[in-house]
């Protein structure tokens, strides 16, 4: 039974340094801290994780990275599960007891050496299915261990996580954005970055690709060309903006990747039907 428990501050907390639960969520869980980390495994399914009000949209294999003091929220999308890994570092090593910074593990650890190559900001991780396969297997032999509470389960439980963490922070030496291929993960990346610039040339040549053939390999997999498909990404930003701030009209299209207001006010209706304008006071 995982011990997870809240305090009157609404924030959570686990009795243990270390513990994984695996969740299947079918209503969204509110936003909410803690004061651990928590490593975020996708199982099975598709859902929204908000950490600090940025979106990751995520499915099976994906794992999220959310470290202490972050504000997060979930939103199931399609029977999400997923395999909460939760741990404060001091488990990893005395030496960090109190510590407050999952990224301080790799200073104070065994993980010493690949601190200088961890890349911090590398917080959305995928893994392909070959991966995936080890991932899970260490989870469930975690999961068994922790009911079970045999002779030698605390040394199993560290010799999981360890294994773990260094499968997460090889990953994290790695820029995700170069493993691009024509699938989710790029419409992920497209989706969190549609407010700057997204050069189509640049995309095909990281999938490996000419700019002609990945724009075929896009157009087959989503039903869109990729301008268009950064198009209603951008005027979909621009309707939560419009939905969710108070923010003028001005401040908006610009903050959405729009160059001017009149391709934004154009685009929007093209695909929403109606203006900015319009759209905000019917809204209300």
């Amino acid at each position: 039974m995982c011990a997870v428990r809240k305090n009157s501050n609404g924030e959570f907390y686990i009795d243990r340094d270390y513990e994984i639960n695996f969740v299947d969520l079918e209503i969204p869980e509110k936003e909410h801290t803690h004061d651990f980390a928590e490593l975020v495994y996708t199982v099975a399914g598709k859902g929204i994780h908000i950490i600090d009000e940025k979106e990751y949209h995520v499915r099976a294999g994906d794992m999220i990275l959310v470290n202490y003091g972050s504000r997060h929220s979930v939103i199931p999308i399609e029977q999400l599960r997923y395999a909460d890994i939760m741990l404060r570092p001091a488990y990893i090593s005395k030496a960090l007891a109190g510590a407050n910074d999952l990224f301080l593990i790799l200073q104070l650890s065994q993980f010493a050496e690949l601190s200088p190559s961890v890349k911090r900001d590398n917080t959305f991780l995928h893994f392909d299915v070959a991966e995936r396969k080890k991932i899970e297997f260490i989870l469930a032999w975690t999961e068994q261990e922790q009911k079970k509470r045999d002779n030698a389960t605390e040394l199993v439980l560290y010799s999981s996580l360890t294994l773990l963490l260094s499968v997460v922070f090889r990953r994290m030496t790695e820029n995700q954005n170069t493993r691009f291929s024509v699938n989710d993960y790029l419409l992920q990346y497209i989706r969190q970055n549609c407010h700057g610039r997204l050069s189509v040339s640049e995309m095909a040549k990281s999938c490996g690709y000419t700019q002609e053939h990945f724009s075929r390999l896009f157009k087959a997999y989503t039903g869109k060309s990729v301008l268009g498909y950064i198009t209603e990404c951008r005027v979909q930003r621009a309707a939560e903006l419009i939905l969710n701030t108070d923010k003028p009209m001005e401040e908006i299209f610009p903050d959405c990747g729009f160059s001017n207001r009149t391709m934004f006010f154009r685009k929007f209706c093209e695909i929403m039907g109606t203006t900015p304008l319009k759209f905000r006071k019917n809204q209300k």
